[in-house]
């Protein structure tokens, strides 16, 4: 387990899919993360798109579940992790999501810090990158926090319950994460 402050980082189990039902069943959090439109999907759905993933790995990605290091239970709180690795560029992109009863305690911060280590450590990274709509506060609060810098603005790419937004973009470089820490 990868551990920060006040949470572990581990490999996402069958049992958190159910754990984290609630967060992906809401259309307004999908909204903020998600490329697409959100489609409700049952509990059973998701076990099988976590079955298939279990059975074929995607190596580009690397998703972890957040739980609290104080919770003997283990029970997942979240997901964080890396996408659209490029070992070739030594870059890669991260993906939050958090059950709504862990916002605003930081978590997500320590989360993203944990997987920031893991990204420059581990994998050998040299660039992350923070993708968020403008119209969200807290994710761009918890990235400019864990050193990343605001590099760019992409006006109205996104759709967003109804309307058009600005896509943020955050960076941090390995050389920046080490001065940092």
């Amino acid at each position: 387990m990868l551990t920060g402050r006040v949470i572990g980082l581990r490999a996402l189990r069958r049992d958190d899919v159910e754990a984290l039902y609630e967060m992906d069943a809401d259309a307004e959090n999908s909204a903020l993360a998600d490329d697409h439109p959100f489609r409700p999907e049952s509990l059973a759905g998701r076990l099988a798109e976590h079955d298939k993933r279990e059975a074929e790995p995607r190596p580009g990605s690397a998703f972890f579940a957040v739980q609290r290091l104080d919770d003997e239970s283990g029970v997942a709180i979240g997901r964080v992790g890396l996408w659209g690795i490029d070992q070739f560029n030594r870059t890669a992109h991260i993906g939050i999501g958090l059950l709504a009863s862990a916002r605003g305690q930081g978590v997500g911060r320590d989360a993203i810090d944990v997987i920031c280590r893991f990204g420059f450590v581990f994998h050998g990274l040299e660039r992350l990158q923070i993708d968020t709509l403008d119209v969200n506060d807290a994710m761009r609060a918890t990235a400019l926090a864990c050193g990343f810098v605001e590099e760019g603005r992409l006006r109205g790419a996104a759709w967003y319950l109804g309307r058009r937004t600005d896509e943020m973009i955050y960076g941090q470089l390995a050389d920046e994460w080490r001065a940092r820490i």
